[in-house]
């Protein structure tokens, strides 16, 4: 069985159930969440079930599992074989209840992740971020401070005190676009240091063994190159670039594995020091607007 895989608003199964209404085991004592966890190990990947509760159908159970700090209602039958994903219509009222549940839910995730940012950034900084940049908190995350992986492949002043991290794929068009903004920006400042953790994507051809060369080499114009080629579309010079070396393994697993527990599953991403993470690529401007509210 294959993992779930989460879509914004959708959870999609690469294996598709459908559930047929019966009333076999309504007699049943009601299920629990140990149960619906159980029952759904094998596909829930880093998505983890928050509640279990009655559904507005008999025979199925509306279950909030949350991935990547967003909340999200399925269901599950009672004899816990069958996961449902879809809408629930409520048709004398001509309204999906499963699209208001899920905008409740958004709401209250919201609310939650608000609480957080606060904690770590201090409400006058997070009001400011909210002005300058509306929807950002869609974008953002709270990762592990403590432990974001170091590396040697420093773009800007390597003794700045403003340290920014920057989740990246050396063949991804966004991080290309992302570094072409921190290559502008560090024209005009001297006080910003970019430190690139590499998180090659799986459906990236060559982007684990560009990745390898430039942490083995230790040579980050090679990792200028790998970005020139992507914005140029040029495969060849991708190519050339991409050697690999065993030695960086251990780095590029460290790097995947602490994105996966910390919910960073596309590139770019930026971590400051203080555990806040935005994902997508921004303009110079933007970029340089964000620093200096951040720090």
């Amino acid at each position: 069985m294959k993992k779930l895989i989460f879509l914004g608003v959708a959870v999609l199964s690469i294996s598709t159930s459908i559930f047929a209404a019966g009333n076999s085991c309504l007699g049943n004592s009601k299920i629990n969440k140990s149960d619906v966890e159980k029952a759904l190990s094998p596909i829930l990947g880093n998505a983890k079930v928050v509640s279990v509760s009655d559904a507005p159908i008999d025979g199925l159970y509306e279950v909030v599992i949350q991935t990547n700090g967003k909340k999200v209602p399925v269901y599950i039958d009672c004899s816990l074989k069958y996961l449902v994903n879809g809408e629930i219509i409520d048709i004398k009222n001509k309204k999906s209840i499963t699209r208001e549940r899920f905008m409740q839910l958004s709401q209250e995730a919201n609310q939650e992740k608000e609480k957080e940012f606060v904690k770590i950034l201090g409400d006058k900084k997070l009001q400011e971020l909210k002005k300058a940049f509306p929807g950002i908190l869609e974008r953002a995350s709270i990762v592990d401070a403590k432990n974001i992986p170091q590396t040697n492949i420093i773009f800007g002043n390597p003794q700045a005190k403003k340290v920014v991290y920057v989740v990246t794929d050396p063949q991804c068009p966004f991080c290309a676009k992302l570094h072409q903004s921190i290559t502008e920006l560090l024209k005009e400042r001297n006080d910003i240091a970019f430190k690139m953790i590499f998180y090659p994507l799986p459906f990236h051809k060559y982007a684990k063994a560009v990745s390898e060369n430039v942490i083995c080499s230790n040579d980050k114009s090679l990792l200028d190159k790998s970005f020139e080629a992507v914005l140029k579309n040029d495969e060849a010079s991708l190519s050339k670039l991409a050697k690999t070396c065993n030695k960086a393994n251990s780095t590029i697993e460290a790097n995947i594995k602490y994105g996966q527990a910390n919910g960073i599953n596309g590139t770019p991403t930026i971590i400051f020091p203080n555990g806040l993470a935005i994902s997508g690529a921004m303009s110079k401007d933007d970029l340089k607007k964000l620093i200096d509210i951040i720090f």
